[in-house]
């Protein structure tokens, strides 16, 4: 439904108990950068009238789907969203602006389609329980700042061949090891590496068990002719 920023503002102190004097603050900065009166509001976020800029989510759940439509994230949209522990982001996004999921403690893995163009500085920053990021495609611009003190990041998963640039955009050191940089052969060579290492495995275990078992057998057998040998 349609809103201007009034509206908005007083829905947020109505519904106080789920929405704090944070959450209000903070919208009310995000609105005053934006041109015109008139939004776009769902009870879960706050969207421009046109619907391609999402302003701020004002849901408190684990799961969130960005709709399809929206271009743009803005800044501070998901800002300390703590709960948040997954996030969908469509293919018509191209810009995810600064701040835009920062301190998201509960979030693990991001995907992140291969429309995004720009990601601006400390985007995914001070997440804390962050361990993977996967990225579609290449964006022509990647801030130095994007996982900046999200110290559980290990494993940023990049397309064929664009480690290098991954890297160089985020000013990553070639000795620097905190962060692996992958692209998705070497996921796809990992992958079947793993499947390979679990089938030889069982089929060890299984080769154990048959050893075993006809250990067993043995064993039983051998008894089973000492106690007849016994008897005559």
């Amino acid at each position: 439904m349609k809103e201007n920023k009034k509206a908005i503002l007083e829905i947020l102190k109505k519904d106080s108990k789920k929405n704090s004097k944070f959450d209000e603050l903070v919208i009310n900065l995000a609105l005053q950068k934006i041109s015109g009166d008139h939004f776009e509001f769902d009870n879960k976020a706050v969207y421009s009238a046109d619907h391609k800029r999402m302003i701020y989510c004002l849901y408190e759940g684990e799961n969130f789907e960005i709709p399809e439509g929206v271009e743009i994230i803005g800044q501070k949209a998901f800002y300390k969203k703590k709960d948040l522990k997954k996030v969908t982001i469509p293919s018509s996004v191209t810009t995810i602006e600064k701040d835009a999921f920062t301190g998201c403690d509960s979030l693990e893995v991001v995907n992140i389609p291969e429309s995004v163009e720009r990601i601006e500085g400390f985007a995914f920053s001070d997440c804390n329980t962050l361990k993977t990021v996967d990225f579609s495609g290449i964006p022509n611009h990647l801030s130095r700042h994007t996982f900046e003190d999200s110290e559980r990041l290990a494993n940023i998963i990049v397309p064929c061949g664009a480690v290098k640039k991954f890297r160089k955009a985020l000013h990553f050191d070639d000795g620097d090891t905190d962060y692996i940089v992958v692209d998705c052969d070497t996921i796809k060579a990992d992958s079947a590496n793993e499947l390979k290492k679990k089938a030889d495995r069982a089929i060890q275990k299984k080769e154990i068990e048959n050893e075993a078992s006809v250990k067993n057998k043995k064993n039983s057998s051998n008894k089973s002719k000492g106690k007849h040998g016994k008897k005559s």
